[in-house]
């Protein structure tokens, strides 16, 4: 029996101290240590030793090379690739990095509200004393600045749920994430689900004669946990898995709407113009019921999107919903709007890009409408409806509604504003020996929600 050659002239040729080299001369030890145990063994001398000198080495050599440990993980993994000048959705979605040229090109549509408002005050600017005369005192009130890439709190009210720290979120992220530097600016926000027109503000919803006020992205696209609707990122990716799970022809043929009933004429007529139709899923919520633990019909987002055909109807203004079903692959239906968000010029009735369906202010025509639709379904060579629902997702889930637009409206609505307001002062005007700040910066207002705390 031979044993393991071990001359030198069976070692791998490799620097000294390179990965190959290290390797050598674990291996070099290994075959050593094993040939002289194995030419022990062939002559049959001193058991003891042999069982000794093998378990010696293996101990050895575990201990400090590791032989069986697993290999590392990469800690690199390969990137998706950078934006080239042209939208890709699977690359770009998430990449919140985008510069101003950039952003531009991968979403030259979606700025119409910021470049409006910029209109509106290009030959009268906004002044310290405006923002000066606007109530601090209403629900949901609050007054930032951005001050050297820095978001402070100057001042704010109790709001809706987490509205307002769900948006100051989404801001902030939008300026940490930002390639260039953004301007100086002093603004107020309002987070209620509605708000005055006569000074200019930041809000979540406007109606058409409300030209002072300029929109921001809904607080949904950060995260609405109260209904338990989650982040927006969150939403998508369940919306997407629910549609690869529920493709067009295994989707439910009828139309789905639930909401609570808020004493809203408008949800009252979807729910008699639906009523007793073999098309129509419509039912009121009675959020009581889940509280008590009775059974109720509440859907998740992403269960919508098992049906084909999905209600929208607005709430006390606008509904926070919609920019939610716009997820589906799906057809939504809606009434005729009177509030208008950051995104709604890009939703359209008829042609080839239609991308929902809108119907009477009363739904009146829903019944005809649906029909419409649905018959259109029985025909293998009408395809409306998919074509409809295919649109929706190629303009919002997979385009404008990503988080990558999302950064990129913030910081061009910063940019904007700042082209038509004025300078702010960082600090208060000064008493004594010491210079006050104006504002508390956001990374403790968003811990402490609040603007003055004790020590504790």
């Amino acid at each position: 029996m031979r044993g393991f050659p071990t001359s030198p002239s069976h070692k791998w040729e490799a620097l000294p101290g390179s990965p190959s080299a290290v390797w050598d001369e674990k291996k070099e030890m290994l075959l050593r240590s094993t040939a002289f145990s194995l030419s022990i063994a062939r002559r049959r001398r001193f058991p003891l030793l042999i069982f000794a000198t093998l378990l010696l080495t293996s101990i050895f050599y575990n201990q400090k090379y590791h032989p069986f440990a697993p290999p590392p993980r990469n800690a690199h993994p390969r990137g998706k690739g950078s934006f080239d000048g042209t939208w890709n959705y699977t690359r770009d979605a998430r990449n919140l990095m985008l510069s101003e040229s950039q952003c531009m090109l991968a979403f030259p549509d979606l700025y119409h509200e910021i470049d409006r408002a910029v209109e509106d005050r290009r030959s009268n600017h906004i002044t310290l004393k405006e923002m000066d005369e606007m109530p601090s005192t209403d629900d949901g009130y609050i007054r930032a600045m951005i001050y050297d890439q820095q978001l402070y709190m100057i001042n704010a009210t109790s709001g809706i749920n987490s509205r307002g720290e769900a948006s100051l979120h989404a801001l902030h992220r939008a300026l940490l994430t930002s390639p260039e530097p953004l301007p100086n600016i002093e603004f107020t926000m309002s987070v209620g689900d509605t708000a005055e027109s006569a000074n200019p503000r930041w809000t979540y919803a406007r109606q058409k004669s409300m030209t002072s006020l300029w929109l921001m992205p809904d607080f949904g696209y950060w995260s609405w946990p109260e209904p338990k609707i989650g982040s927006y990122s969150e939403i998508q990716m369940k919306a997407e898995q629910m549609d690869a799970k529920v493709p067009w022809m295994r989707k439910i043929d009828k139309l789905i709407w639930r909401g609570a009933h808020l004493k809203l004429l408008v949800r009252e007529q979807l729910v008699n113009a639906s009523r007793g139709k073999s098309w129509a899923d419509v039912k009121m919520i009675v959020w009581d019921d889940n509280a008590k633990g009775k059974a109720h019909d509440a859907f998740t987002m992403d269960e919508h999107c098992m049906y084909k055909f999905v209600a929208h109807t607005e709430g006390v203004s606008y509904s926070a919903r919609l920019q939610n079903l716009q997820n589906c692959r799906s057809v939504i239906v809606a009434h005729k709007m009177s509030w208008l968000q950051h995104h709604h010029h890009l939703m359209v009735s008829s042609g080839p890009n239609q991308n929902f369906v809108e119907v009477a202010k009363d739904f009146s025509d829903l019944e005809v409408t649906m029909e419409g639709l649905l018959s259109g379904e029985a025909g293998r060579g009408n395809l409306k409806a998919e074509r409809i629902a295919e649109n929706n997702v190629r303009t919002f889930r997979e385009r404008y509604l990503t988080p990558a637009a999302e950064a990129c409206y913030w910081r061009q609505l910063v940019r904007g504003w700042a082209t038509v307001s004025f300078e702010p002062e960082f600090y208060k005007e000064s008493t004594g020996q010491k210079e006050q700040w104006r504002g508390v910066p956001i990374e403790s207002y968003l811990l402490m929600r609040q603007m003055e705390w004790n020590y504790h």
